[in-house]
């Protein structure tokens, strides 16, 4: 595998329990000399869905970075792995999906990340901070896959989706239920509605109750994690930290035992790391990380 440059940038470091939308980009990718464009993506029901499409791309020289967008470019014709980064419950596109993108452009692989409406330059949507998720949300998913399968270097029988917390169960039902995605990659992810939530009041620090934590009426419950697993078929490479107190490990656990023999399944659990902030996987161990993610998405082999 080729060297893995990474930029370690900003994060969220909010360890939120329900949704907060965050409108304000702290950071463009042109700042850190990245190469990207902006899609046009609008769900069926009308709203815009701000989506940045990254191509594989050398790693930018260290005096790169711009105020203005860069032209955009490929490296060539040849269509490509693709991987779709969602965001999680709070925050935006602007904070660590972009040093992501930087991991992954660099290694071969087209980046792409959006925002859910109500986020960042994404459409308006108002938004109870009560709720743990909206349904709206699966929509925005699928309408932005939809649309990156359309673009000419993405290899449609390699698109991945990625999401971590509430990011994480919405990447699963995504990938469950859309014929386009060959897999996803899954850090912190509630097992179930009927685990979570019990547990959520439990931990939270300022003592939140089962009327805090909502979900849709709408909502697919029964497409959560450990309930699909038995029915999942694609690939899926399922990430936790073993100080995890949202999401901890025994939830990736239930949902990996849970999965079908004969599919490419793994379950990482990184030692220390918890689930959000500086705690996340990808910070306490990025090195790991790299190896693990770009071997699962190149067919490269994993280490055990």
């Amino acid at each position: 595998m080729k060297h893995i440059f990474l930029i370690i940038g900003l994060l969220v470091g909010l360890y939120s329990y329900a949704i907060i939308p965050d409108k304000k980009y702290v950071r463009l990718p042109q700042e850190v000399g990245m190469i990207y464009k902006e899609m046009d993506v609008t769900t069926k029901d009308g709203y815009r869905i701000e989506t940045w499409f990254y191509p594989a791309q050398d790693v930018p020289a260290d005096n790169a970075g711009q105020t203005e967008m860069l032209p955009y470019k490929t490296i060539d014709d040849s269509r490509r792995p693709t991987l779709i980064i969602c965001n999680g419950d709070a925050g935006n596109m602007s904070y660590q999906q972009i040093s992501l993108a930087y991991l992954y452009a660099a290694n071969g692989i087209n980046v792409v990340t959006f925002d859910w409406r109500g986020f960042g330059e994404s459409s308006e949507f108002e938004m109870n901070p009560d709720y743990l998720c909206y349904t709206e949300m699966l929509t925005d998913f699928d309408t932005v896959i939809k649309a990156v399968s359309k673009e000419k270097v993405v290899d449609r029988k390699k698109i991945y989706v990625m999401g971590w917390s509430t990011g994480a169960y919405l990447a699963m039902i995504t990938a469950h239920d859309n014929r386009l995605v060959k897999g996803c990659i899954l850090s912190g992810t509630p097992s179930s509605f009927e685990d979570a939530i019990p547990h959520l009041v439990k931990v939270h620090p300022k003592g939140k109750t089962e009327k805090n934590l909502l979900v849709p009426d709408d909502f697919p419950r029964d497409q959560m994690p450990a309930l699909v697993a038995p029915k999942f078929r694609k690939d899926i490479l399922l990430i936790v930290g073993s100080e995890d107190n949202r999401t901890p490990q025994w939830m990736s656990e239930k949902i990996y035992n849970a999965l079908p023999a004969g599919i490419n399944k793994k379950l990482s659990v990184y030692d220390g790391a918890g689930h959000g902030g500086t705690e996340f996987p990808f910070f306490v161990d990025w090195g790991r990380w790299a190896e693990e993610t770009v071997g699962f998405m190149l067919d490269t082999v994993v280490p055990m």
